[in-house]
């Protein structure tokens, strides 16, 4: 995979520090690659708005854009270089989703076209090389796979592969089932967190949890620990099953799915989310975790 490689000032919303790190493209610039100081990976495959016409577009599967998701990475990356000193790895896919679904095996993403297809390896290419380097420099790290949702609860839903029939078990069976754990996209994080799976999943410690409590409702959590049966809610898809640790490794994933009122609609909204999330990410990360969400060189800090 041959890329272009260029370095660009950040500037930090809201400061005047700004910082220089070396942004990767694959080919035709189509996907972007943001390397990173922390151990969290930020994959944004559905906020793109590129259509170029050297390719064709998608004629089956979700042609739709996830609004604001680009503009939501970003920002996560600005301010947790503001808050820790040190930014996410990044990954976004420029091309809108009717010219490529980066969030699907290769067959469905990009349905033949050899343009497309390219940017998709591209796509997997980068979450690899930031999985390796995560795993070099700190030993474990977490995958996010942001998007976004307009179903009508309007809750932030945190996807593990679990699906909403098997959340509805209650926390005995739940706890019990060996098999639903090691299918978890967070199977290896449950090994290394002191906290129960339920607890993991839905506490008052969970991401959920903690997001529950900066006033964001969010599925799974305490006060909403599985959706009805009549409610929608995606478990996870093709990037949080093969990047997370369902699949082995010491890289766990969740797929964080926004919902468009009250944290995608407005810059004040977004600005909102993205300070609780950059709060309790590093909450969740020294809890579970075992270490904190910070650089390698503070990796030892209390």
């Amino acid at each position: 995979m041959t890329h272009m490689i260029r370095f660009a000032a950040v500037l930090i919303a809201g400061s005047s520090l700004a910082w220089a790190q070396p942004v990767e493209y694959g080919a035709d610039k189509f996907i972007e690659y943001q390397p990173g100081g922390l151990p969290l990976i930020i994959g944004a495959p559905h906020g793109g708005n590129l259509k170029p016409e050297s390719l064709a577009t998608r004629t089956y599967g979700v042609l739709d854009q996830d609004s604001n998701t680009q503009e939501l990475a970003r920002m996560i990356q600005a301010t947790f270089q503001q808050k820790l000193g040190a930014a996410p790895h990044q990954i976004v896919c420029l091309l809108h989703r009717s010219k490529l679904d980066a969030n699907r095996e290769i067959v469905e993403a990009a349905q033949g076209g050899r343009g497309a297809e390219q940017a998709w390896r591209d796509w997997q290419g980068f979450i690899i090389k930031a999985k390796a380097v995560v795993q070099k420099q700190f030993g474990t790290g977490l995958y996010i796979d942001l998007h976004g949702q307009r179903h009508k609860e309007a809750r932030v839903e945190l996807g593990y592969m679990i699906g909403a029939d098997k959340l509805r078990l209650d926390d005995a069976a739940l706890e019990r089932s060996k098999l639903l754990i090691r299918q978890s996209s967070i199977r290896e994080l449950d090994q290394r967190s002191p906290a129960s799976f339920v607890e993991l999943l839905r506490g008052s410690g969970s991401l959920g949890g903690l997001l529950q409590a900066r006033g964001f409702a969010s599925v799974p959590s305490p006060a909403f620990p599985a959706p009805k049966e009549d409610e929608q809610y995606f478990r996870g898809g093709f990037n949080t099953d093969t990047h997370g640790s369902r699949q082995g490794g010491p890289i766990s994933a969740v797929q964080v799915e926004c919902p468009w009122l009250g944290v995608r609609d407005t810059p004040a909204n977004r600005a909102k989310f993205v300070d609780a999330l950059t709060d309790v990410l590093p909450q969740w990360f020294r809890a579970h975790f075992g270490i904190p969400l910070a650089p390698k060189s503070n990796t030892s800090s209390p």
